[in-house]
């Protein structure tokens, strides 16, 4: 069992995966985690976002019937998160992107998330990593929404508009999935810090001005490119983290630029260990990238990783494999 926070007013439905929800004296927004239903508004970035599908309007309003009582008023939750950490903690790190709480949502003896997986609402969203909780409950439960054809995994419930390719986004999720799972695993093993959960180390390297290794999501791909170099940034609103790459000065530079873009950007592997020293710039903590060897697939595995020598990369001997 997870950190739970009793008796949460639910203040607001906003969609399938999403409610506004009052925590003493603080309104917050939970992003359900491991779930995705489909859009019910337009995004701002239409470019970009997910398609407004019939899945997902019906999904807003299912939301909005569970999560309102007899009364007609809406009810009080649960919530759940993902870790036994102390609530502080928990309230703290658990929040994606968009600084929304992720976690999961009780109502009575109902799990919010995993009814939206077993009646076809959403599929078990693993692209942030798989339940720590609940793995093999969400996936008997899409094994078996998928079987009936609930909801999404319906053709036709989607057949006179826009729709979601789930075999092909499956794929890219479970990929994803596999690398933070084996980061897991290895847990303090693996000599690299989650910007996403152990934000405070990275300050603390600020100020011990020591390198450490840092396990990040570089899906965004360069964000900008500048004179002399390209900005890249990871982590979220409230853990921002940015590399400065300087490919005017630095040899190794393009080459940095070219994986991030065709490695690991997009619906590429996404996750990376990042080595550098951090410090403050215009606000924001930085790590300089200027060789090849600060950007690796695999975890350092050791509190002492030897730099490679130059023009090489230092791969693991058969034997440590």
């Amino acid at each position: 069992m997870g950190t739970r926070i009793k008796n949460v007013q639910v203040t607001q439905v906003v969609d399938g995966d999403t409610i506004e929800v009052q925590i003493g004296d603080r309104q917050e927004f939970v992003r359900l985690i491991c779930v995705d239903t489909e859009e019910s508004t337009p995004h701002p970035s239409p470019q970009t976002a997910k398609p407004v599908t019939e899945a997902g309007l019906a999904s807003a309003k299912m939301a909005q019937d569970y999560f309102t009582d007899a009364k007609g008023e809406l009810c009080q939750v649960d919530l759940e998160f993902d870790t036994d950490d102390p609530p502080e903690v928990c309230l703290d790190a658990h929040r994606g992107n968009c600084s929304r709480l992720v976690c999961y949502v009780h109502r009575g003896d109902s799990l919010y998330n995993l009814y939206l997986i077993r009646e076809g609402w959403s599929p078990y969203f693993t692209k942030y990593g798989r339940s720590r909780l609940y793995d093999r409950l969400f996936t008997q439960a899409e094994f078996e929404a998928q079987a009936h054809q609930r909801g999404i995994w319906n053709p036709e419930i989607n057949e006179n508009g826009a729709s979601r390719n789930y075999s092909s986004l499956v794929a890219w999720w479970a990929y994803r999935a596999s690398i933070i799972d084996e980061f897991r695993r290895l847990g303090d093993d693996s000599g690299a810090i989650s910007i996403q959960l152990e934000y405070p180390k990275v300050l603390e390297a600020i100020e011990s001005h020591r390198e450490i290794w840092i396990f990040c999501d570089l899906q965004g791909g360069i964000r900008k490119q500048a004179e002399g170099g390209a900005i890249v940034f990871t982590g979220s609103r409230l853990f921002p983290l940015k590399f400065w790459i300087p490919t005017a000065s630095s040899s190794d530079g393009p080459m940095l630029v070219r994986s991030i873009v065709s490695r690991y950007a997009g619906r590429g592997r996404g996750y990376a260990y990042v080595r550098g020293r951090v410090t403050m710039h215009r606000g924001i903590p930085q790590i300089v990238l200027r060789h090849l060897w600060q950007l690796s697939d695999v975890p350092p595995l050791q509190p002492e990783y030897h730099r490679p020598e130059k023009g090489s990369i230092d791969y693991p001997r058969q034997s440590d494999l």
